[in-house]
């Protein structure tokens, strides 16, 4: 007795008679989009009948051909010829090699062209890639509900109740609408990618927050996520799971499920059952997949809300608005002075350049000069060194870092006597009874700003005196003393 195993072929082999042919050939040549439109234009001209006059589709050819002006066909493609109708009919000879198309002789006159079944499906396939078509997201909720439903009605996989080809239609159908919906999760993954990358390149804070607060949470792939939230689908995904565990399990329904299988494909019980077991795991796992995206789609709109607020606060405080000024003003420049010359320039009202003048030199002096070596200098270090000399090395240290004016001493003193923005005093009612508070003080006429302590903000001020509103009497400005020290009197406003 013999028993005959069927190993069931891979995907690659089934296609391999498509390679041997060179189908996909064209496809991967620089002429690839002409290929692509001969052929789709060659299938609506055939419609229906999936045939057409040979004539007829030399000169669809010969259109599509002109509708590229800036791809170069190669030689065997045409690209030799200079007259359009012969490079089309050895671009046409190119469609017939690759079985994109085939000829049919009716008569000893008249010719036919057949247009090959895989091409129609390509053609499709390369459709949806090219498309893309948030709107199919809005009845995501809808379908895997109903997804659900089918899967959890009473007596759904009932094989007493059902024939074999009835349960094979219902889990198919099942299988495809599971990968419909799975593809659907990822176009939604695809469309939160593009709004990280265009995010990513906003030129202002404005298009920041116009992109995360109207772009992202209006587009389609919100209300994909927001039936998948709101809706209650991932609890019946977990029971409709259950339910499949149990029919994997149940050697009855996938005998029954393997009798539709092995009528309609025409194999054997044993290897029926089989693929029935292969169906029922795969639409589990498949269900499987949808709560696993649906943490990583948490985790990609998690992502985007912290890109955003991070490239939001780039540009609004530490970038600040002075950079963008700047560069507006020099595109300016560079846009009203496109193609003139600086001696141009000089002659417009406002542009006297004050240059350096330039001397050219000629002969041995424009050479360039010979470097002075320098001497050799000895760096050896004493390793002795007596412990005093220590002790006041690190003294003098202590002393300079003691004494040194810092912003942080600046921001240390305004955030003492103005805690308030647009708080402000004179240097008539204060009074610095030790010498810190003096280097404190001293701090904030030597800076404008200042770090605030455990803070990414910044704090500025502004220091004026009366010399600025037009006094310019000495004896007319009035002196205060601060410390051991007479000054002028100082007004200190702070900005932020």
């Amino acid at each position: 007795m013999s028993i005959q195993t069927h190993v069931q072929s891979t995907l690659g082999q089934r296609l391999q008679p498509l390679f041997d042919a060179g189908f996909f050939r064209p496809l991967a040549r620089p002429s690839a989009p002409v290929y692509v439109d001969c052929g789709l234009r060659l299938v609506e001209a055939a419609m229906e009948s999936g045939q057409l006059d040979r004539t007829e589709a030399r000169a669809l050819v010969r259109e599509v051909i002109e509708q590229h002006p800036d791809v170069i066909l190669e030689d065997d493609e045409g690209g030799f010829a200079s007259d359009p109708q012969q490079k089309a009919t050895q671009f046409f000879n190119k469609l017939l090699e690759s079985q994109w198309i085939t000829e049919r002789r009716v008569s000893l006159s008249e010719q036919t062209i057949l247009i090959a079944p895989q091409l129609r499906l390509l053609l499709g396939t390369l459709s949806d890639l090219a498309e893309n078509r948030p709107e199919e997201l809005k009845d995501f909720g809808v379908g895997l509900r109903s997804l659900c439903k089918d899967i959890l009605a009473d007596q759904a996989f009932d094989p007493s109740g059902m024939d074999g080809e009835g349960m094979r239609a219902q889990v198919k159908d099942l299988l495809e609408r599971s990968e419909r919906s799975l593809n659907q999760m990822h176009a939604m993954e695809t469309l939160i990618g593009e709004h990280e990358s265009a995010q990513r390149q906003s030129a202002s804070a404005r298009e920041t927050l116009k992109r995360f607060l109207d772009d992202f949470h209006a587009g389609e792939h919100m209300l994909c996520y927001d039936a998948l939230r709101e809706s209650g689908v991932l609890p019946r995904i977990e029971r409709a799971r259950a339910v499949l565990q149990e029919l994997a399990a149940d050697p009855f329904v996938k005998e029954r499920l393997g009798e539709g299988i092995a009528r309609h494909a025409g194999i054997d019980s044993e290897e029926a059952y089989v693929r029935a077991e292969d169906w029922l795991l795969r639409l589990e796992t498949r269900l499987a997949s949808i709560p696993r995206i649906a943490r990583q789609i948490d985790a990609r709109m998690a992502e985007f809300s912290n890109l955003s607020a991070a490239r939001y606060r780039y540009q609004t405080e530490m970038r600040g608005l002075k950079p963008e000024q700047v560069k507006a003003y020099c595109d300016r420049v560079a846009r009203d002075s496109a193609g003139k010359k600086f001696s141009d320039l000089a002659h417009e009202p406002g542009m006297e350049f004050r240059t350096v003048n330039s001397e050219v030199l000629f002969g041995r002096n424009a050479l360039a000069p010979v470097r002075a070596r320098r001497l050799p200098v000895d760096l050896k270090v004493n390793t002795r060194t007596a412990e005093a000399d220590v002790f006041s090395a690190q003294d003098s240290i202590r002393r300079q870092t003691l004494h040194s004016l810092t912003p942080q001493r600046a921001g240390r003193f305004i955030s003492r006597y103005l805690p308030s923005r647009g708080d402000r005093f004179s240097t008539e009612e204060l009074h610095l009874p030790t010498e810190d508070e003096l280097l404190d003080f001293l701090a904030v006429l030597t800076f404008d700003r200042a770090p605030v302590r455990r803070s990414t903000k910044v704090v500025k001020w502004k220091v004026s005196s009366p010399r600025q509103g037009g006094c310019s009497a000495p004896e007319r400005i009035p002196m205060d003393t601060v410390g051991d020290m007479t000054i002028e009197r100082l007004s200190i406003e702070r900005l932020t």
